[in-house]
C-alpha cells in the first residue's frame, strides 16, 4: 500500500512538472516525459488485477465509468507519448520529424497532454472517497469523521473555484482545441505554476466526485 501511495504521489508530481515546457526547458521536459511513461507502466503493473477481474462481478455504473475514463486516458496518453517521440530534440532526435510542416505535431502533443491532465483529475475524482478515507486513517482522524467531511467539503469548494479561475487564466480549453500558442513567452513563477495546476487537478477531481455522488443519490441503481 505504501509503495502505491508513493508511486501515485510521484506520478502526480512528475505530471505537474511536465505540463509546462517553459517551466522546465526542452531536455528536462523530455526526460520527465520518459520518467512519467515508466511510472505509468509501473502503476499498471501494480494494478494488473483490475484487468484480470474486469469481466468478473457486477458491472455497475462506477465500474463502467472508471473503465471508460481509463480507456480514454490510455488513448490520449499514447497520442501524447507518440507525438512527443516524433518531435523529440534530445532523447531520440534520430527518429524525430523535422521541418515547418511538423507544427501540427507540437499542437497535437500539447492538446493530448492537456486531455491526459484532465483525465488524471477525473480519475482521482472517481477514487476521491477512498483516498479521503485513507488520508483520515493516516492522520488518525477517524473519530472526527463528521468534522473532517465538513472541512473537506469547504476546502473542495475553494479548490474548485480557484481551479475555474486557473483554467481560464492558463487558457486550458484553447490549449486542447489548439487555438493557443505553445512554449513561447516568459516562464511562470514556480509557486503560481504549482498552485494553478494543482488546483486544476483538484477542480476536475472535485467536480467528478460531486457529480457522481449526485447521480448516485438520485438513482441508487447507479451505485
Amino acid at each position: 500500500m505504501l509503495k502505491r501511495n508513493i508511486l501515485n504521489i510521484g506520478m502526480t508530481i512528475v505530471f505537474l512538472l511536465v505540463m509546462n515546457y517553459r517551466f522546465t526547458g526542452n531536455k528536462p521536459h523530455e526526460v520527465l516525459g520518459v520518467i512519467l511513461f515508466l511510472l505509468v507502466l509501473w502503476h499498471n503493473s501494480l494494478n494488473l488485477h483490475w484487468y484480470t477481474s474486469f469481466f468478473k462481478g457486477k458491472q455497475d455504473f462506477q465500474r463502467a465509468l472508471i473503465a471508460i475514463i481509463n480507456f480514454l486516458f490510455a488513448i490520449s496518453f499514447c497520442i501524447s507519448m507518440l507525438s512527443g517521440l516524433l518531435i523529440s530534440q534530445s532523447i531520440v532526435p534520430f527518429i524525430a520529424l523535422r521541418g515547418t510542416n511538423t507544427l501540427w505535431l507540437h499542437e497535437v502533443h500539447q492538446s493530448s497532454s492537456y486531455v491526459c491532465f484532465i483525465f488524471i483529475g477525473i480519475h482521482l475524482g472517481l477514487h476521491w472517497k477512498m483516498l479521503w478515507v485513507r488520508l483520515q486513517n493516516r492522520l488518525g482522524m477517524e473519530r472526527f469523521h463528521k468534522e473532517c467531511s465538513i472541512l473537506g467539503n469547504i476546502l473542495a469548494v475553494g479548490i474548485i473555484l480557484y481551479g475555474f479561475y486557473a483554467s481560464f487564466a492558463n487558457h486550458i480549453w484553447s490549449m486542447i482545441v489548439m487555438e493557443h500558442g505553445f512554449g513561447w513567452g516568459p516562464p511562470p513563477s514556480a509557486l503560481k505554476f504549482f498552485l494553478d495546476y494543482s488546483a486544476l487537478l483538484g477542480c476536475y477531481a472535485g467536480i467528478t466526485h460531486y457529480a457522481v455522488s449526485l447521480l448516485s443519490k438520485k438513482n441508487p441503481k447507479l451505485k
